[in-house]
């Protein structure tokens, strides 16, 4: 998509939260004039109350009085209706509000602390801003669940699959578009369903048994005695033969004492319930939806077949069972009468067992239905260019830009590797956006590893790792100088590229931790190392402009540059635009001495 569309659609996306907020508006003045007819029916209820607590007969007042009680009960419905109307208009309202920061490049407002805890000590994450209030994280996550953040993470930071793979994730996509509706309303339900996102402690509660080993040796002892005690006491009814009363106390001493065993199963069973009902709405419309579409239905073949909704219905049919706990007076009689409370939590044990052996592979599909729901939300307002992936590794881009620029600021690039070329040596003036293009390609180049569309009107490129030196910095904690972290990174790079895994290096001002001399030599060492990798591609931006020179004997370099301009003022001007051969102007004196710093040079 190009930066002018983008614009585009935040003009369009701007209207229609226009129109939302104005609905909002309108709703929520309604549920306020509903809530205050609300509370005056209720007061002339309680007053009209009052004439029946002083006439014998009072017919009129009597029929007034349930008048006004249906009118109240009617509010009630009437204003739980609409409140669920607004905070589902509320939703959509903020939903079209992030869409639309999103494409002008601003802040979306999308958490994203609990994604950067979830995610391991990962160097592309400050590098290439893929987690943060502004990032490519904000950028792209619409999960829902607790899952579907953890899939969309090791999607971003997993090694490139195959290309098979990604063109399958792209068709995928495609082929979803007709659903994006469906998608964004699940995201609203889920969130006026205040969904819990903590899918994990579903796990938890699957993996633990709620029972101890010994429970059905307790449990058949239980029921062994209960069928003995009505025997005894069928035998006695129809012989006439007494029985020893003590034996009727038996089975109630023993089901009683059986109690303290399975005294916390109901608080277990509450739990996973309170947390599967949370996602029985996704589910729901996953199962209906996956009934008569097919790409879903392929995505979704283990909830379409073990249909979850339904077994947590059935899981909150089962507790209805033990609930009688919050009865003390009618869970002691139960209990003295027969096993209820064993038996209950026999079935209850049972059906975690059979919910466990296929929900965790329901989780697996919702989370990676939730990323595909991510990527198709960001191909209906992002972005629809996708990349084709080479046989042999290539880059080629036409317009590529980066996405969390201010769209009206954005600058758009083309650049293609000849055959011939592998490595470009990027000079330029301070602020030129150097940095910036470096951060454009990987960030671009790790959307195309998880299969999502780019930031470009063209993007031919390959599965390949990347490995960036950007965001270096020193470690107090490890006794780390920056110089050293930095050179440890560049081992790391240097080594992943003798590997010979295809790889996309972008390093940043090589060296710059050490002095003019010791930086020229390490850094011609270096590029001379990965100028001669047949399977790494990669940048190395420098102001070091001795080293353009090394294009003359390494055929694979290729010298890059950005530049400024002076207008009359004497004022900077930065195109941000890519050109061919090195940098032919430098602006730091200038810069210092615009900044109020006397500097006389040589």
């Amino acid at each position: 998509m190009s930066i002018t569309k983008s614009l585009k659609t935040a003009d369009s996306l701007h209207k229609k939260e226009l129109k939302l907020q104005s609905h909002v508006a309108r709703w929520t003045l309604k549920l306020r004039k509903h809530q205050q007819a609300r509370l005056l029916v209720a007061l002339l209820f309680f007053i009209s109350l009052l004439p029946l607590s002083v006439k014998a007969q009072a017919r009129a007042e009597a029929g007034l009085a349930l008048v006004l009680l249906t009118v109240f009960i009617f509010l009630v419905f009437r204003t739980k209706k609409i409140q669920t109307h607004v905070q589902r208009l509320t939703h959509l309202w903020r939903f079209q509000i992030r869409q639309k920061k999103r494409c002008l490049g601003q802040v979306s407002g999308r958490p994203w602390k609990a994604a950067l805890e979830k995610s391991a000590e990962f160097h592309l994450i400050p590098d290439l801003g893929l987690i943060g209030p502004h990032s490519l994280w904000t950028l792209l996550d619409e999960t829902l669940t607790e899952g579907g953040q953890k899939k969309l993470l090791q999607w971003m930071s997993s090694e490139p699959l195959d290309k098979k793979i990604l063109q399958k994730r792209q068709a995928h996509i495609q082929k979803l578009r007709s659903q994006t509706w469906f998608y964004t309303k699940l995201g609203i339900d889920a969130n006026s369903n205040e969904l819990n996102l903590s899918t994990s402690q579903i796990q938890d509660f699957l993996k633990n048994s709620f029972v101890s080993r010994h429970f059905s040796k307790l449990l058949f002892a239980n029921i062994a005695l209960w069928i003995l005690t009505l025997i005894m006491g069928l035998y006695s009814a129809l012989t006439g033969v007494q029985i020893p009363l003590i034996l009727y106390f038996l089975f109630p001493a023993l089901s009683l004492f059986s109690l303290g065993s399975v005294g916390t199963v109901f608080h277990q069973g509450i739990g996973l319930a309170h947390h599967l009902t949370s996602l029985v709405p996704i589910f729901k419309g996953l199962e209906d939806r996956a009934s008569y579409h097919e790409e879903i239905k392929d995505l979704c073949p283990t909830i379409l077949a073990e249909k979850p909704s339904s077994s947590a219905q059935r899981l909150e049919f089962i507790l209805g069972f033990l609930g009688t706990q919050t009865n003390p007076l009618l869970h002691f009689l139960l209990n003295l009468l027969m096993p209820w409370t064993l038996t209950s939590v026999y079935f209850l044990e049972r059906h975690r067992l059979q919910i466990a052996q296929g929900f965790p592979r329901c989780l697996e599909e919702l989370a990676e239905f939730e990323v595909l729901g991510s990527l198709l939300i960001f191909d209906r307002y992002q972005t629809q260019t996708y990349p084709q992936f080479g046989d042999k590794i290539t880059l080629q881009c036409q317009q590529i830009f980066h996405p969390l620029l201010d769209r009206t600021r954005a600058v758009a690039n083309d650049f293609a590797f000849t055959e011939s070329k592998s490595l470009g040596l990027l000079t330029g003036s301070n602020m030129s956006g150097k940095s910036t293009f470096l951060r454009t390609l990987g960030i671009n180049q790790i959307l195309a590893n998880i299969g999502a569309p780019v930031f470009a009107d063209g993007f031919v490129t390959t599965p390949v790792k990347i490995e960036t030196c950007i965001e270096v910095s020193d470690s107090l904690r490890d006794g780390y100088s920056y110089f050293y972290a930095e050179v440890r990174r560049l081992k790391d790079i240097l080594q992943v590229a003798a590997s010979k895994a295809p790889v996309l290096f972008l390093i940043d001002e090589i060296f710059r931790g050490t002095n003019n001399k010791e930086r020229q030599i390490g850094s011609r060492a270096v590029i001379r190392t990965l100028a001669q990798e047949t399977t790494a591609l990669g940048f190395i931006s420098t102001h070091d402009l001795e080293l353009t020179t090394l294009e003359d004997n390494n055929p694979s370099l290729l010298n890059l540059h950005f530049r400024e301009s002076i207008d009359d003022q004497g004022k900077m001007i930065f195109s941000y635009q890519l050109k061919p051969g090195p940098c032919p102007t430098t602006n730091a004196l200038r810069i210092m001495a615009a900044e109020g710093i006397k500097v006389e040079e040589a």
